[in-house]
């Protein structure tokens, strides 16, 4: 009977080392994948900060560019030396008549169209 206890006891002892082996190399697995992952992800955002950064230098260039284009000397001397442009000494002014008054008097003395032609009127080109 003593040797049934001792063998059972030696079972028991047995298994709770196996348990606790399994669970240590489960942790240890468990810290490698979330280890695994948190590089992963520090590599993401490494590669977001350095998109970032590339973004703003690109910003401040084309803000740069556009300060240079906007500005009026810039675009004055831009005017005389490529477009052989220059400076006008007297301007005039040229009366031009609108073609709206001439519509407003032809419309009315052409007759109303009324009901349901007269939406669709500008179809076939009447006012």
């Amino acid at each position: 009977m003593h040797k049934t206890y001792n063998n059972t006891s030696t079972i028991k002892i047995g298994f709770r080392f196996i348990l606790a082996l399994s669970v240590c190399v489960g942790l240890v697995i468990g810290l490698g994948i979330l280890r695994f992952h948190a590089a992963k992800l520090a590599y993401y955002l490494e590669s977001v900060n350095q998109s970032i950064q590339r973004y703003s230098d690109e910003e401040v260039i084309l803000r740069q560019e556009l300060s240079a284009l906007v500005a009026p000397i810039r675009i004055y001397s831009y005017c005389r030396e490529s477009l052989g442009m220059q400076k006008v000494i007297k301007a005039e002014v040229m009366p031009i008549r609108s073609r709206r008054e001439s519509l407003a008097a032809s419309r009315k003395a052409a007759p109303a169209i009324s009901g349901w032609r007269s939406s669709l009127s500008w179809l076939f080109g009447r006012n």
